[in-house]
């Protein structure tokens, strides 16, 4: 009876288990499907969303919120799962990256109401009293702390992520460095202001997701680090 009860209870956790690797291996994945949309379904590089949203037109702005949507359910997840391929070798790494991961996307979807209000007011027609209302929400103080937390925990998770992963050979080097890389190259769209090369530098960024995800998925799935803890002995 005992015997029986243990196995039954083994193969539940590795039902489990099994599922949660193929959660998290497919939330890596969709994490930059998911922002990939959300940035290159509106023209601009998100400097003036109420000009972007304006000339996006009805499928540019569908898709922008379908993106928008998604990526605040799939790059929190995305980012944790890729901390957690670290847990067992580097421990106290990982869970800063974990920590710096869920910190820092998950005032994405507060800041995501930015877009919806440009998208409104571009619905009803722009008016200078709402582009000054969408420029007081936007620079207000809890929209500023969403934006402080945002920028300095998801850029900081990634630069962790991909030293971690490297660091372990859990991916190989020049991919985990290629993720890594989005960080620096995010904050030099903000300081230069050439149309062109911020457009050059967004989907680089695009693509660098992409080439540190996809092997970061693959390896949740098979690792052996990653496999179930045997059971304590009867």
């Amino acid at each position: 009876m005992n015997l029986s009860t243990s196995q039954t209870d083994q193969a539940q956790l590795s039902s489990a288990f099994t599922f949660q690797r193929y959660a998290f291996a497919a939330c890596i994945i969709l994490a930059p499907v998911s922002i990939s949309l959300y940035l290159i379904s509106w023209a601009g590089n998100l400097r003036q969303p109420l000009l972007d949203s304006a000339t996006a037109g009805p499928a540019g702005n569908t898709l922008h919120f379908i993106g928008a949507i998604a990526a605040s359910f799939f790059l929190p997840l995305g980012y944790l799962g890729m901390s957690l391929l670290g847990m067992r070798r580097a421990p106290w790494l990982a869970t800063i990256s974990a920590a710096l991961s869920l910190i820092g996307w998950i005032p994405w979807a507060a800041l995501m109401g930015l877009d919806d209000l440009a998208y409104d007011i571009s619905q009803v027609g722009s008016t200078p009293q709402f582009t000054a209302l969408w420029m007081h929400f936007n620079s207000d103080l809890i929209m500023t702390i969403y934006l402080l937390i945002y920028v300095i925990g998801h850029l900081l998770s990634a630069l962790l992520i991909g030293f971690m992963l490297g660091r372990l050979h859990l991916i190989p080097a020049w991919t985990a460095w290629a993720f890594a890389l989005t960080s620096p190259l995010t904050i030099l769209i903000f300081p230069v202001h050439n149309y062109i090369f911020q457009d050059v530098l967004k989907y680089l960024i695009c693509a660098l997701l992409f080439i540190g995800a996809i092997p970061a998925a693959f390896a949740m799935l098979t690792h052996q680090d990653l496999a179930p803890l045997a059971p304590p002995p009867a």
